[in-house]
C-alpha cells in the first residue's frame, strides 16, 4: 500500500541504492573505481545494513507501552487541572514534558516503526500516531509527508522543510517563531506537494485530523476555560514543541550544512555514567544519526545498533560528539 511504501521510503531507498551498486560492481569487475568503492565503502554499508535488519520488522511493544503511559498521563493531567484538582503551576510543566515525550510516538508512527512489518496490526501504529498528533497539533497524515521530505533532503536549505529550525539557536524569539510556524509548514507542505496526488481517503483523513484537533480546543475556550486553555494547550504546547525542535531537529543537525548519508546527522554521547540519563532525557535522539540511517529501527534500539556499527560510521565520516564541560567536542579530537 502507499502508506507502507511511504513509511518505509528511506530504508527502501538505501537498500535499493546498495543493490544497484552491487549489480554495477558485478557487471564491471574491472572498474578500479567501483572495486575500490565496494571494498572500502559498500562493504561497510552492507555490514551496517545487516546489523540494522535484526532490529527491524517486529512489533515495538516497548513503544506501545511508552505511548499508553504518556497518553494516560497527559489525559489525567488535563482532566485534573480542568477539574481544579491540580494547580496550573504544576499541571503546565507536566503538560510541557508530556507534549515533548509524545513526539517520540508521532515520530515512530510516521515511519511505521511501532508495528513494523505486521500489516494486520498497522491500525495500532496509526491510532497511536493520530493521538500523538492531536497532542502536538501536528496531523500524522501531514507530518508523515513533511518529515520524509526532511529525510530525503536533510540540510538542503531549499528542499528541506525543516531547514527553518536551523535558526532557532540565534535567539529565543526564533525558537518560538519556529514552533509557531511548524503547524503551518506541515499543512502547507502537504497541500503544495501531496494534496493533488494523494488518494481521496488520505486527504479525508487529514481533514478529519484537523477538525478533531481544533474543535475540542475551541469548545474548551467556549466553555469558559480560558486560563486553563491558554496555560495548558497554549503555553504547555508551545514550550513542549520548542523542546522537541531544539533536541530532535536543531542540535542533531548542526551546523545544518552537511548533506548526504552518514554526514548530515550527529551522534551525541555523554560520559559513561551519564549516558543512560542522557538517553532517556533525549529519548535516545542523541543517536539521531542512527534514525536517519535506518528509520525503521525503534528508538530504544538506537544505542545497541550504534555500538555495533560505530566503526562503520567513523569510517564513513559520521559526526560523533561527546558532551563535556566545554560543550560538544568531536569524539575524534577527544580521543587524541
Amino acid at each position: 500500500s502507499f502508506a507502507y511504501i511511504l513509511a518505509n521510503y528511506d530504508t527502501i531507498l538505501a537498500t535499493n541504492a546498495l543493490n544497484c551498486m552491487i549489480l554495477l560492481a558485478q557487471s564491471e569487475p574491472t572498474s578500479a573505481g567501483l572495486d575500490l568503492f565496494m571494498n572500502n565503502g559498500d562493504s561497510l554499508e552492507q555490514q551496517a545494513l545487516a546489523s540494522a535488519k535484526q532490529y527491524m520488522g517486529g512489533v515495538a511493544w516497548p513503544t506501545v507501552c511508552y505511548a499508553l503511559v504518556v497518553f494516560f498521563s497527559y489525559g489525567l493531567v488535563l482532566a485534573s487541572a480542568l477539574a481544579g484538582a491540580l494547580s496550573l503551576w504544576i499541571a503546565t510543566p507536566m503538560v510541557i514534558t508530556l507534549t515533548y515525550l509524545s513526539y517520540t510516538v508521532l515520530h515512530e508512527a510516521v515511519h511505521g516503526t511501532i508495528t513494523g512489518g505486521q500489516q494486520s496490526l498497522r491500525w495500532i501504529n496509526e491510532a497511536l500516531g493520530y493521538i500523538a498528533g492531536w497532542i502536538l497539533m501536528t496531523p500524522l497524515t501531514a507530518h508523515r509527508h513533511e518529515h520524509l521530505a526532511h529525510h530525503r533532503n536533510t540540510n538542503d536549505k531549499h528542499e528541506d522543510p525543516d531547514y527553518h529550525i536551523s535558526q532557532i539557536g540565534n535567539s529565543p524569539i526564533e525558537s518560538f517563531r519556529s514552533a509557531l510556524q511548524i503547524v503551518h509548514i506541515q499543512l502547507s507542505h502537504y497541500l503544495q506537494h501531496r494534496w493533488n496526488k494523494a488518494p481521496a481517503r488520505q486527504n479525508l483523513y487529514l481533514c478529519v485530523e484537523v477538525v478533531v484537533t481544533v474543535v475540542p480546543r475551541i469548545a474548551l475556550l467556549a466553555a469558559g476555560f480560558w486560563l486553563e486553555g491558554a496555560m495548558l494547550l497554549g503555553v504547555g504546547w508551545l514550550l513542549g514543541v520548542v523542546i522537541v525542535l531544539y533536541l530532535f531537529a536543531y542540535l542533531v543537525h548542526r551546523p545544518h550544512v552537511d548533506q548526504g548519508r552518514y554526514v548530515d546527522t550527529s551522534t551525541i554521547l555523554a560520559p559513561a555514567r551519564l549516558q543512560p540519563l542522557l538517553n532517556w532525557v533525549w529519548v535516545f535522539q542523541n543517536y539521531h544519526s542512527i534514525h536517519h540511517l535506518f528509520p525503521r529501527v525503534p528508538f530504544y534500539q538506537y544505542q545497541r545498533l550504534f555500538r555495533e556499527i560505530e566503526e562503520v560510521m567513523v569510517a564513513k565520516g559520521a559526526p560523533i560528539y561527546r558532551l563535556g564541560t566545554k560543550g560538544l567536542i568531536p569524539a575524534a579530537l577527544q580521543a587524541v
